[in-house]
């Protein structure tokens, strides 16, 4: 049997360390990578944070949580004040979500911060996602997308209105809140209940009409 002293003064010691501990003091021409838990009190010269698209940051399931959206706004501050000089935020318009893509509006965090303190930039567009999401080749490098045959049969155009019933692969069941856009372009703001609100594209999303 362990001497419990011992036992006891090592889970002591590992309660006191914390991630932060693990960060080099000296770190000058290195990335570090953490979570805004981790980067509490801790400050750099260049910051970059990421993924900011409701439902994403914040949280889908913070969407419908004062409590939770007021948490996660506190983080997003957290986040912006790490920088001492210069601060990088992205937010993508396209993501793949289980190989299908899914289209999420800018984080509403972005748009409380004054906007003459913004230098929005913009890179060009990524091919079409008619190619498959996961064609990506090693290191990224994408793969030749494959040919589609002639006689091959093409999937059926989706239409989708407002209070249409859904069911979605991933999402479970739903009802449309919302339809903008046409033909190979529509897409559908749809209420999965638990699942959150999604935007997503008829032409790839996984969605089967009641």
């Amino acid at each position: 049997m362990p001497d419990t002293g011992v036992l006891a003064a090592f889970l002591e010691r590992v309660s006191l360390i914390a991630d932060s501990d693990e960060i080099p003091e000296h770190g000058a021409g290195v990335v570090t990578l953490m979570t805004l838990h981790t980067a509490k009190g801790l400050e750099f010269p260049v910051v970059f944070v990421t993924g900011w698209e409701d439902g994403m940051f914040p949280h889908m399931r913070a969407l419908d949580d004062p409590t939770e959206l007021s948490e996660e706004r506190r983080l997003a501050y957290v986040g912006i004040t790490r920088a001492r000089q210069r601060l990088y935020v992205s937010r993508a318009m396209v993501r793949s979500s289980w190989g299908q893509p899914m289209l999420n509006p800018e984080s509403r965090f972005l748009r409380e911060i004054p906007q003459e303190l913004i230098d929005w930039r913009r890179t060009a567009p990524k091919p079409s996602f008619s190619a498959p999401v996961s064609g990506a080749g090693r290191f990224g490098a994408p793969r030749s997308a494959p040919t589609r045959s002639a006689g091959a049969s093409k999937r059926p155009l989706l239409v989708l209105q407002p209070g249409d019933r859904v069911t979605h692969d991933k999402y479970g069941l739903g009802r449309v809140e919302e339809v903008s856009g046409v033909g190979e372009s529509a897409m559908s703001l749809i209420d999965f209940g638990s699942s959150g609100r999604v935007k997503l594209m008829h032409n790839h999303a996984p969605v089967t009409k009641l």
